[in-house]
This record gives C-alpha cells, sequence and structure tokens, in this order.
C-alpha cells in the first residue's frame, strides 16, 4: 500500500473510531486501559485522560465475579457477545449495556490485549458498531465485530465487515460490487438514510435507528435491526450503520402472539370444569363446567350469580375465597365445597381460584372446579373395607377357637347316636344342627379372605394418584409431604383397583401416622431390570419400627400404634401375594421404613 493509501485507510478507521455511538474501551492483558473511543466517554463520563493508565473496573460488587469470569474467557481467546450486564457511571449511577469482549491480537496472532464493547440498551436501542483504533488495532477490531458494520458512500459500499458479508452470502469482494440499495426491499433504503441526511444539514450528530428486511444473495429474506449516522468522509457525507439478525426475534414474537391465542383456547379446553367469575357473575363457563352443573349449554350459565350453583351452606365460605384472591396473584388452595346441579342432586366438589389480569379488558376470576364423587365413593369404600376387613379377621379368629370344641361335639354325638338303642331322631338333630355351627364357622372363614372380583388392565400411576388425593388432606394436617417419583415408561398392570388401592392407602395412611411431627412420603415407581416387574417402593421418616417387631409384620393383633390391631398389613400382604406380588418391609429406628412392593406385568390371559 502507498503512502497515499495508507493515509487515506488510517483517516477512513480514525473517523469511524470517534464517531461511533457505542462505547469501547482497549486493556491490557494487565487489565489496564489503553484507550477509549468518544462513545466510552459519553457513556461513562470520564474522559479519555481520566482513564488511560488506570486500572479497568466499572462493575458494580455484586457482579465482581461475572467480570472475572468474562475477562479470563477473553484472555483464552473466546469471544462473548451481547452479554447484558451493569456498568457504573462517574456520577454513581449505573447504566445496563451489552457487553461484547474480543480478545486483541497483533499481526502473528498473539493476543496483546482485551477489546471491550458496550452498548447503552436501557432504552431498548440496540447498536452494534465496529470500532477501530490506529491502523492495526482498527483493522483487527472492525474484522473480528460480532455484527454488521458497513460504510456507504453515493450508493455503493466502501467498507463491509465479514460478518455483514456472511450474513448475506456474499464474499467481502463480491459485497463491495453491489449497491447498497440492491441488499435491501426497495424503497428500504431511504429509512436508513432519510433522518441521517436531514441531521447532517443541521450539523448535528444523532445515531436512528431502523428495522428493514434484507434480501440475501439467494433473494431470501432477513430481518435486520440496525443503526445509522452520516458521518463526514473525504469531505463527502457517508452512512456509517451497523445492523443485526433479529429474524429469530422476530419468529419469537410471533411466536409469542400464537401462545396468547393459544392461552386463549387452552381456558376454552382446559380438560377440568373452569368458570370465569366478574363481580359474583359468571361470564364464561367450559364445556366440562356445562357438563358437571347438567346445562344444556353455557349460556344457561353465563349471566347468572355463581351462588346460583353452591349449597347454601357454603355461600360466605366462597365469597370471602373470592374477596381474596381478586387482591392477589397467587391461587388459592383447592377448598371443598358443595354445588347444586340443574336437576337438583348436591355433589361434592373442590374449588380453586386465581386471579385473570385481561380477559376482554377486564380482570376476572378463573375457578377450577373439581368433581369429588369418585374420590368420596372411593373413601367410603376404604371405611366399609377397613371394617368388614377387621370384622373377617375377628370373626376368623373366633370360628377357630370354635372348630376345635365343635369337632369334639360332632364326633361324641356320633358316638353316642352309635351306642344308643332308641331316640336316634336326637341324635339327628345335634348332628344336624352341628353340621350347621360348621357351616357357619367356614363362612366366618371365608369373610377374611381377599375376594377378586373385578380384575383388569390399570395405569399403576393413576391408582397411586387417586389414592394420594384421598390422602392428601390428612398429610396436609399432619404437615406431611407427598413426593412421586414414577417413570414414564411404566405399562399398565392387570389387577383388582380397589384392592390394590386398599393396600396403597393401608400403607401410606400408616407412614402419615408415623410422623406425628411431619416429614416427607417418597413414593418411586420403576421397571425392574427383567421388563416383567415394577417396582414400587414407599418411604417415610418415622420413628422407624423395632427388628423384634419388623420379624412380627403381618400377623394378627402386631401392631406399632397404639390402637392398631395390625390386620391391616396383613390383609395387604395378601391381597399382593393373591396378585402374585412380593412385598418387603425394612426399617431404620430413628430414621424411617421402606415397604417394598414388586408386581408382575400379569397379563388377562396369564
Amino acid at each position: 500500500m502507498d503512502k497515499h493509501g495508507h493515509i487515506m485507510k488510517h483517516t477512513f478507521m480514525e473517523s469511524i473510531w470517534n464517531n461511533i455511538p457505542d462505547g469501547i474501551v482497549v486493556i491490557d492483558l494487565n487489565e489496564n486501559i489503553l484507550d477509549v473511543n468518544p462513545g466510552f466517554e459519553a457513556l461513562h463520563g470520564w474522559t479519555r485522560e481520566e482513564l488511560v493508565g488506570r486500572p479497568c473496573c466499572f462493575t458494580p460488587v455484586h457482579l465482581l465475579e461475572e467480570r472475572r469470569l468474562m475477562i479470563e474467557k477473553a484472555k483464552l481467546g473466546e469471544s462473548l457477545q451481547c452479554q447484558e450486564t451493569f456498568k457504573l457511571r462517574k456520577d454513581g449511577t449505573m447504566v445496563y449495556v451489552s457487553l461484547t469482549l474480543t480478545a486483541l491480537r497483533n499481526d502473528s496472532g498473539t493476543i496483546i490485549g482485551i477489546v471491550g464493547i458496550e452498548r447503552d440498551i436501557s432504552d431498548r436501542i440496540k447498536m452494534e458498531a465496529s470500532l477501530f483504533e490506529a491502523e492495526s488495532l482498527y483493522s483487527h477490531l472492525a474484522d473480528s465485530a460480532l455484527a454488521g458494520v458497513f460504510v456507504g458512500q453515493e450508493g455503493r459500499i466502501l467498507y463491509a465487515n465479514p460478518y455483514l458479508a456472511a450474513l448475506y452470502g456474499y464474499t467481502n469482494e463480491e459485497l463491495l460490487q453491489i449497491e447498497l440499495g440492491k441488499l435491501m426491499l426497495p424503497g428500504e433504503l431511504e429509512v436508513v438514510t432519510r433522518d441521517a441526511q436531514a441531521t447532517l444539514m443541521e450539523q448535528k450528530q444523532i445515531y436512528y435507528h431502523f428495522n428493514i428486511t434484507g434480501v440475501k444473495k439467494d433473494g431470501s429474506p432477513v430481518h435486520l435491526e440496525g443503526n445509522s449516522c452520516l458521518i463526514s468522509f473525504q469531505g463527502k457525507p457517508a452512512l456509517l450503520g451497523t445492523v443485526q439478525d433479529i429474524t429469530i426475534k422476530k419468529e419469537k414474537e410471533r411466536s409469542l402472539r400464537d401462545s396468547a391465542n393459544m392461552y386463549q383456547r387452552i381456558i376454552k379446553f382446559l380438560p377440568e370444569p373452569i368458570v370465569l367469575i366478574d363481580n359474583g357473575e359468571i361470564v364464561y363457563a367450559n364445556k366440562l363446567a356445562v357438563k358437571l352443573i347438567g346445562a344444556a349449554d353455557d349460556s344457561e350459565m353465563v349471566g347468572r350469580p355463581i351462588l346460583d350453583y353452591v349449597d347454601p351452606a357454603y355461600s360466605d365460605d366462597l365469597m370471602d375465597v373470592l374477596n381474596k384472591v381478586i387482591h392477589t396473584d397467587d391461587p388459592t388452595n383447592f377448598i371443598e365445597n358443595k354445588m347444586l346441579c340443574n336437576d337438583g342432586q348436591t355433589i361434592d366438589v373442590e374449588m380453586s381460584s386465581i386471579r385473570i389480569h385481561n380477559y376482554r379488558g377486564k380482570m376476572v376470576i378463573l375457578t377450577v372446579i373439581r368433581d369429588l364423587t369418585d374420590r368420596k365413593r372411593s373413601e367410603e369404600m376404604l371405611v366399609r373395607s377397613e371394617k368388614l376387613s377387621v370384622i373377617g379377621q375377628l370373626a376368623a379368629g373366633v370360628a377357630h377357637e370354635i372348630r376345635n370344641p365343635l369337632t369334639a361335639l360332632k364326633g361324641f354325638t356320633q358316638l353316642l347316636k352309635s351306642k344308643a338303642e332308641g331316640n336316634s331322631f336326637y341324635y339327628d338333630i345335634m348332628t344336624n344342627e352341628l353340621d350347621r355351627i360348621n357351616f357357619i364357622v367356614n363362612e366366618f372363614m371365608t369373610l377374611a379372605k381377599p375376594h377378586f372380583s373385578k380384575f383388569s388392565t390399570r395405569r399403576l400411576d393413576h391408582i397411586l394418584h387417586a389414592v394420594i388425593s384421598i390422602l392428601e388432606t390428612q398429610a396436609i394436617l399432619m404437615n406431611v409431604s407427598i413426593r412421586t417419583e414414577f417413570e414414564n415408561c411404566i405399562p399398565s398392570i392387570y389387577c383388582d383397583e380397589n384392592q390394590l388401592k386398599q393396600v396403597f392407602i393401608n400403607i401410606i395412611k400408616n407412614a402419615i401416622e408415623a410422623m406425628p411431627l411431619g416429614g416427607q412420603i417418597t413414593i418411586t415407581a420403576a421397571m425392574e431390570p427383567d421388563h416383567e416387574r415394577v417396582r414400587l417402593t414407599i418411604r417415610d421418616e418415622g420413628m422407624g419400627i423395632p427388628d423384634e417387631i419388623i420379624r412380627q409384620i403381618g400377623q394378627p393383633f402386631i401392631t406399632t400404634k397404639e390402637k392398631g390391631t395390625g390386620l391391616g398389613l396383613m390383609i395387604s400382604s395378601r391381597i399382593i401375594e393373591q396378585h402374585q406380588g412380593l412385598m418387603n418391609i425394612s426399617s431404620i429406628p430413628g430414621e424411617g421404613t421402606t415397604i417394598e412392593i414388586i408386581l408382575p406385568l400379569t397379563t388377562e390371559e396369564q
């Protein structure tokens, strides 16, 4: 390059350095400032003379570790781009910037320092520009900038960095041969230059933000966001600009719009009964809510007070909840209630409400309603099952004690009959009555045995969730949390759902009662390595069971509870055995008890 060309290039680079809107600081490997541009002075409030030679640290105390990590990465040659962070000004205030750090290399490629570029994004002005130093420094900085940088004059591109060329799909040489206006849709060049030309006439230096659609080499569009200003180069006006590809940003904005529309659909099709309430009046009811109430369509419900569908005994409680939730963004816990259906029936439900800020321009309350009919039925079944189990076991115990003397009575009756010369009629009556008593005793024995009448294919995780929902209230009252860890690939099992519910309710209820001071129950379900069995573990954090009792668990009247009978685990063990499964109990005193149940994936044919 001849001397004239060298001077032109240096002047060109220096013009960019002095007029670029972003702040730039150049530091050595000891983190001392070598140079700053006017944009950095304007951003931070210090002059170049105040900064050069001093340590470079404009970071708030709580972000020093973040800064250290970024500097270390830059020293290793890693480029960090668009790192949003806070920086300190001279007056003590902070400015939010987008920070880019790039290693500065000499002509041999050795890292000799770090170049930091700061863009003030406090007012959403997203500008990236290439900052240049003297000839070598400016060239390295412009070529390594992570944004498209260009300088245009008289409709031609005088300079384009590699990033801009790659963005458009051209080589640098090809890009310099193309008119500036052909890189964007027709008429959009005016968007980039119009305001800048006006300010040049007023001799002001203002940077203008623009959004345009560029046209790549292959003809495909690319959405660009940038900043431009007019500068004077060799006595003529020139356009200095930076651009960034915001195609992904545009796609995200479109995705957000789609999400907003989907939100409206979710409210409509959420798989639980939903009503929206405004000042105590129903303004929307989805299909499941209409079905729950038994209305013909939502028009029967919309416009009516929500209290029309609530048992009067629960009206005040519901209104208290609605009056509280309208003043907070936190959802309420599910609270039991009773609702009145159109056919006059009353159903047990639970409700949870949350405030919705903008439904058709209004603030309303979204209330989720869950039908508890099945759960209540299961709870009643549980109570009946427990009563029948205890009665059956007690009956079996009594029957066992009766059977021995009954056998003796029958034997001696038959002996006396064989030796009697007369009155055999009375002996026949006695024998028949003893046979009848024996039949009743056998019925008592049968009462204690599990009966399987409704085997079907069921999801184990669904059964467990149903049981947890039954016992959740009791757990909350005891300050006990229930955590589940279920594998996604657990298949269905062939079982008697009600009897497995009885087993799980008994075990989880025991776990809750074992933690009077609260704690956590962990329920896990996973496939065995042979993929033919599923392993379920229920672990509590109670006081545990002594070893001498562990060995007897499952026998009648062996229990650690003051009022327990010990029959529950015995029945549970029999049910698991009838399902061809295994149940193991292990316990560490003072730490808790673990019950492990292994069930085969038995099919109906098997």
